[in-house]
Formats: structure tokens, C-alpha cells, sequence
């Protein structure tokens, strides 16, 4: 593979759709509701566009992040769209939140935004990618306002602070940005494509580790990180192929989009090996097939 710093991605899932897993309700679950022996349907219900790359409210470009929110409402990161859209529950159209006036560098254009999070007062937070910035978008706001500057931004997260967790493409880092701060404090480096991140109750950083293959996994206040899921090349139980995203349930199970395996892979604590949970039957656009899976989010109901 060649590497290409102007465009950090694959052309992901093709078949330009969000999916929908359901899993049963278990009589005893944690507050997420996910409980170690959940399973989920091997057909998906598409959620968010499946009506062919298009600039329509009801399509989608190379969607990319996402975020659900406690209401069920779906954030997505619609990269050559050059916008974020959000999907309320059971909606046929999205509705533009931050974007879609072209690629540009205005306050109210984006330029490739490849991760979005909301923070509980409905403030959404972008990377916007190729203008190497983040930029802060206030429920109902025309137009943004620039956070951080200086950084090739993919992956986002933010912890129960409100600090900001970055994943910075050019220089393979990950930074933290609590509230106020001018300068992010350094989390890791020495990645490898790093894309999309997880933070947990904990403040423990989930890093997707691309190129190498991996999840690493950074305690709150410690240097150095432990590989979690992964670390060499192949579609094994114990190996990953260029994983792009992950979540993390309340029990410390990882959740991993095995990007170019097409599957979503489940990690318990300590396993030396995941099994397969989603996908793994081949590229495809049919409802249990994955075509180069990217974000990965649960709900409050533990639907995938």
C-alpha cells in the first residue's frame, strides 16, 4: 500500500450507508445496555443514505465518523460532501448541521471532515481535516469557529470533562486538549495511520493503530500503551487488517471495525483472540455484508 498523506482513507464503504444491528434485551445488562453473552442480528437495517454517493439529504459521499447521541439521533462525518448531517431516529432525510457549502475554508465550509462528536448541550465538534483544524459548531449555528489550529485531524473523542482527544494523521500522535488549553498535551506517538479513537469512563485512551494493525489502549496519566486487540496482518481470530475504529461497552469489551476484513470483531479484557460478530461473509452491500466498515457507535440500547 502507498501512502497518501492528502487523503488519509480508503474509499469507505462504498455502498455509502449506515447500518443498524439490534441486540436482544437481556434480563440483566449494564447501563449501556450490553451484557457478556449479547449477540446481535447478522442482518443490518441502513439507517443513514444506501441511495448511492449523492449531495441529496437522503445520500451520502464517503461517510466516515459517527456519533449517536442519548436521543438516538446519528451524527455523521459525510467527508466529500464536505458536511456533517444528522439522522434523527427512523428519518428518510438527514438535516445539515456544519457544512455543505463546498470545500472550502470559511467559517462555514469544511474541507473533508472525517470525525464529529456532541457534547451534551448539542455544541458539535469536527476535524476538519484538510484545513487542519477543529472547528466548534453551536446547536442551530450558520457558521463555525476554529478550536484548534496547526493539526491534521481525523479521529475525535471527548471525556466527561469535556477535553478533547485528537488523532493527529501527519504526525501520527494523540493529543488532549482540555478546556481553554492553547497547547494539547501529548498522549502518544510513534503510530502508524492512526484514525479513529474511544475514551472510556476511565479516561483510558483506545487508539486504532491502522498500518500496524492494532488497538493499543493508554491508561489515564500513563506513557506508555499495551496492544489490546491485534498487532499483525491477516483475518484470524487473533489478527486485524488495517482496523479503523473503536468502542469500548461498559464491561471493558472491545468492539473493532476490521476495516479491510470487512467485520466488526469482539475483544474481551485480556483475550489474546476476538470473534466475530458482524460481517466476515466477504465485501458486499447485501444486509449481512460489510464494505470497508469505518465508525462504529452503540446506543443506550446496545444496538450496534
Amino acid at each position: 500500500m502507498v501512502r497518501a498523506m492528502a487523503n488519509p482513507k480508503l474509499p469507505m464503504d462504498r455502498a455509502r450507508r449506515f447500518l443498524f444491528w439490534r441486540s436482544p434485551s437481556p434480563p440483566t445488562r449494564p447501563g449501556d445496555g450490553i451484557c457478556a453473552s449479547a449477540t446481535w442480528a447478522w442482518n443490518g437495517v441502513t439507517v443513514a443514505g444506501g441511495h448511492g454517493a449523492g449531495s441529496g439529504l437522503h445520500q451520502l459521499n464517503n461517510p466516515f465518523g459517527l456519533f449517536v447521541d442519548d436521543d438516538g439521533t446519528i451524527y455523521v462525518a459525510d467527508v466529500q460532501n464536505h458536511r456533517v448531517v444528522k439522522w434523527e431516529e427512523g428519518a428518510s432525510r438527514g438535516h445539515l448541521v456544519a457544512g455543505g457549502n463546498e470545500a472550502g475554508n470559511y467559517t462555514d465550509q469544511l474541507n473533508q471532515p472525517y470525525d464529529v462528536v456532541v457534547d451534551q448541550n448539542g455544541t458539535v465538534y469536527i476535524s476538519d481535516y484538510v484545513n487542519a483544524r477543529v472547528q466548534r459548531w453551536f446547536r442551530g449555528a450558520l457558521s463555525g469557529k476554529t478550536v484548534i489550529r496547526n493539526i491534521y485531524a481525523v479521529g475525535l473523542a471527548q471525556d466527561e470533562e469535556g477535553s478533547l482527544y485528537i488523532s493527529d494523521f501527519k504526525s501520527n500522535t494523540v493529543k488532549k486538549w482540555r478546556q481553554g488549553d492553547s497547547v494539547g498535551q501529548l498522549i502518544i506517538s510513534g503510530l502508524n495511520g492512526t484514525e479513529l479513537l474511544f475514551v472510556d469512563r476511565h479516561r483510558s485512551v483506545y487508539i486504532s493503530d491502522t498500518w500496524n494493525h492494532r488497538i493499543l489502549k493508554i491508561k489515564d496519566g500513563e506513557k506508555q500503551g499495551s496492544i489490546v486487540a491485534g498487532g499483525s496482518y491477516g483475518a484470524d481470530a487473533s489478527q486485524l487488517n488495517q482496523p479503523y475504529s473503536i468502542c469500548v461497552d461498559q464491561l471493558g469489551t472491545i468492539y473493532v471495525a476490521d476495516t479491510v476484513n470487512h467485520r466488526i470483531m469482539r475483544w474481551p479484557q485480556r483475550a489474546k483472540s476476538g470473534s466475530l460478530i458482524i460481517g466476515g461473509r466477504g465485501q458486499g452491500s447485501q444486509p449481512d455484508q460489510l464494505n470497508f466498515p469505518t465508525g462504529i457507535s452503540f446506543d443506550r440500547e446496545g444496538n450496534l
